[in-house]
């Protein structure tokens, strides 16, 4: 039987990487049956996050005090939650930070925007969507490169809005890609999956019920 979402351990360990290959699986079924993710900021954004149909949520704001509680509430109601590392105020951004997030939070897995994270993340057995922000050409390339090391699980790219750019960086890395930022309507996430993401995030709750 399946597990849900709310059985995955807080302090199971990666053993082999089988864990987190599990739960890379259970993301893209989830994405799978609703490609939008709700991007949260406080407690009402939660709350309707909650009572929605998204199954992925990301937690762009917390802090060390109330980011447990959000965790778990997500988790009960059967979704994933994944914490953005570097808006948790009151936690490191190093592999101490990771390992406490791993052990005591239980989050799917972390945003970041720090590439030296991927490697001791992905040894935790937390997946990892890296940040990507395409203001030129240039910050595409370095982008992409500095994540040549080791991938993440998914790049979120930011804004998302462009579909022309998504089907760039889809042309020249392997990696899953997230759309996220400035996507205010049914048409631009129809659009931007028609191009090949596997998600849109959005802090727009009128469109996590689509």
């Amino acid at each position: 039987m399946r597990k849900s979402a709310q059985e995955i351990p807080t302090n199971k360990r990666c053993k082999n990487g089988v864990w987190s290959m599990n739960l890379h699986q259970r993301v893209f079924d989830f994405l799978e049956a609703h490609p939008i993710i709700a991007a949260v900021r406080d407690e009402t954004g939660l709350a309707s996050a909650l009572s929605s149909p998204v199954k992925v949520v990301f937690l762009l704001n917390a802090t060390l005090s109330n980011i447990k509680k959000r965790t778990r509430q997500i988790k009960e109601a059967d979704k994933l939650a994944f914490i953005h590392l570097e808006m948790v105020t009151g936690l490191s951004k190093d592999t101490a930070a990771l390992e406490y997030l791993q052990d005591e939070v239980g989050p799917a897995g972390i945003i970041t925007t720090k590439p030296n994270l991927l490697h001791p993340a992905g040894n935790l057995g937390l997946l990892v969507i890296q940040r990507l922000f395409v203001l030129d050409s240039l910050a595409i390339q370095t982008g992409l490169k500095m994540m040549h090391g080791r991938r993440p699980d998914f790049i979120e790219v930011m804004p998302g809005i462009i579909p022309k750019v998504i089907a760039e960086i889809k042309a020249r890395c392997p990696v899953p890609l997230i759309a996220g930022g400035m996507i205010r309507s049914k048409a631009e996430i129809i659009a931007l999956l028609k191009v090949g993401v596997v998600a849109v995030s959005t802090s727009r709750e009128e469109l996590w019920k689509l």
